[in-house]
C-alpha cells in the first residue's frame, strides 16, 4: 500500500471548511473568543477568506505556510470534545493539538499515537502545548525516534479587544516613520531571521502580503531597522530591532502601534507569545496592557540524522 493510501486510511480525518466553523463555534461557546485554540482557528479561517478573495488556489506551493489543516479522530465525533489536531507547514512542519475529552483525552492520544501524518524525526515543532499533556507528547516522540527536544515555556500574553483598541502609542520621534512591510523588504528581514530555513523566504513574503505588518526606518535614508509581524493566532510576532537602534524605544513603539492596528481592524483579542525567562519582553507587552494568561510548552523536536 502507498503512502497516500496510508493517509487515505490515517486515524486522521481532515475537517471541512464548514466543520472547521464549526469547531470555531464550538471552542467560542466553552471558552470564549480570548482562547488561543480559538484564535487560532479564528485566524485559518481569515486566511483562508483571504486567499480565496486573491484567486489562490488551496495547492498553491507559495502560499502553503498559510494552510494550516484540521484533523479529527476519523472514529471520533470533534462536537463533543473539541478534538483537533492541526497540521502546518511553514519552516519546518507545525503541530498543534487539544481536547477537553475527560478522563486522559483518549480520543486525542489515539490520534497521536497512530498517525502517519506527524514528522516526529524530521523536526516537527508542537506548539501551544497545554502542561497536562506536555510530559507524555515527549515520551510518546521518544518513542518514535526522537532522541533530542528542546522545550521552552512560554506564557501567552494576553490583552482584551476594548482595551487593545485604545492601547497608547508613544510618541514617533522624528528621526523614525512608519510604514507598513512590503515585498521587498522580505530578503533583509529572511537575511537577519534566527528561524530561517527552507521555504521560510516565501513564508514571509505571504504573512507580508496577507498580514498586517509595520516597520520603522530612518526619516533621511529610509533605511528599515525595526519590524513587527502579525502572527498566527492573529497577535504579535517577530519584533525585531536592529541592533544599531537599539534603546530607542522602537520596540514598545511598535508594539503599542500592532496592538492598536489589530484591534482596531479585526474584533479578536490581542496575544503575543514569550519565552517565560524573557523579563525584558514580558515588561514590554506589560506596559502596554498585556497579561500573561496561559504558561504553555512549544517542544521542539530535533531531526534524527
Amino acid at each position: 500500500m502507498g503512502i497516500n493510501a496510508d493517509k487515505d486510511l490515517d486515524i486522521l480525518r481532515p475537517l471541512s471548511d464548514n466543520e472547521i466553523d464549526e469547531l470555531l463555534a464550538l471552542y467560542e461557546r466553552k471558552y470564549g473568543p480570548q482562547n488561543f485554540h480559538y484564535l487560532l482557528l479564528y485566524n485559518q479561517r481569515k486566511w483562508d477568506g483571504q486567499l480565496a478573495a486573491a484567486g489562490i488556489a488551496r495547492d498553491d506551493p507559495a502560499y502553503i505556510s498559510l494552510r494550516k489543516q484540521f484533523y479529527t479522530h476519523r472514529q471520533g465525533d470533534f462536537r463533543r470534545f473539541g478534538t483537533y489536531v492541526s497540521l502546518h507547514r511553514d519552516v519546518v512542519q507545525s503541530v498543534s493539538f487539544f481536547s477537553w475529552q475527560p478522563e486522559g483525552a483518549r480520543e486525542l492520544w489515539e490520534c497521536l499515537e497512530q498517525t502517519k501524518r506527524i514528522e516526529w524525526t524530521r523536526g516537527a515543532l508542537l506548539t501551544n502545548v497545554d502542561p497536562v499533556f506536555c510530559e507524555r507528547v515527549k515520551s510518546l516522540a521518544a518513542q518514535r525516534g526522537v532522541h533530542t527536544v528542546q522545550a521552552r515555556q512560554c506564557y501567552g500574553m494576553l490583552m482584551p479587544h476594548n482595551g487593545a483598541a485604545r492601547a497608547e502609542v508613544p510618541e514617533l520621534l522624528s528621526e523614525f516613520e512608519l510604514r507598513p512591510l512590503t515585498d521587498e523588504d522580505a530578503a533583509m528581514v529572511h537575511a537577519i531571521w534566527p528561524n530561517k530555513g527552507e521555504g521560510s523566504l516565501a513564508y514571509l513574503r505571504a504573512l507580508i502580503k496577507f498580514n498586517k505588518t509595520l516597520g520603522a526606518c530612518r526619516s533621511d535614508t529610509g533605511e528599515l531597522i525595526a519590524w513587527i509581524f502579525q502572527n498566527d493566532f492573529s497577535g504579535l510576532g517577530m519584533l525585531q530591532v536592529l541592533p544599531k537602534a537599539e534603546r530607542r524605544g522602537l520596540g514598545g513603539l511598535l508594539a503599542a502601534a500592532m496592538t492598536r492596528r489589530i484591534a482596531r481592524g479585526e474584533q479578536v483579542a490581542l496575544t503575543a507569545w514569550i519565552v517565560t525567562s524573557n523579563w525584558r519582553s514580558e515588561a514590554l507587552l506589560k506596559r502596554i496592557g498585556y497579561q500573561p494568561d496561559i504558561i504553555n510548552e512549544w517542544i521542539k523536536l530535533e531531526p534524527v540524522v
